[in-house]
């Protein structure tokens, strides 16, 4: 199973139970793959909305770009030993720019609220080792995400 939290710090007009919903997908398309990975415990994943600024900042410190971007997803699966941990495991955290989720729906015609779940599905998939490095990664990854945005 997975739990999820939501940090709202500019206070978008959307509830955790929005974003919640789209946890609920992944885990019902993926419960066998999550499960193996999560090896059958519960998996905490948190999304921070943010403002460009402080994404601007996550995104120079970790990722060596000095800009801000629309999305960030930091999977702790990848560089942590939570094998060898108990309880619940942190699988990683979603970072969205409210700001440039904004210009973005503007510029593609949809409301805010599509936008970010557009974005926040992007990240889950890469909490869960999806890419879009190359061709094939990418078409993979928008076949998740379209079943997932359902």
């Amino acid at each position: 199973m997975l739990i999820f939290g939501l940090n709202n710090e500019v206070k978008a007009k959307v509830n955790e139970e929005y974003f919640d919903k789209y946890v609920k997908r992944l885990y019902n398309l993926m419960e066998k793959k999550i499960d193996k990975l999560l090896f059958d415990r519960d998996g905490q994943i948190d999304l921070v909305l943010t403002d460009d600024e402080a994404i601007h900042a996550l995104n120079l410190e970790y990722r060596g770009v000095d800009e801000s971007t629309d999305v960030l997803a930091f999977a702790y699966l990848e560089v942590t030993e939570f094998e060898q941990e108990e309880g619940d495991i942190v699988v990683g955290d979603v970072f969205i720019s409210v700001e440039t989720a904004k210009k973005q729906a503007k510029e593609k015609r949809h409301t805010l609220k599509e936008e970010l779940a557009i974005l926040f599905v992007h990240g889950l998939l890469h909490l869960f080792g999806l890419d879009h490095k190359n061709n094939k990664e990418e078409e993979e990854m928008e076949k998740w995400a379209e079943k997932i945005l359902l």
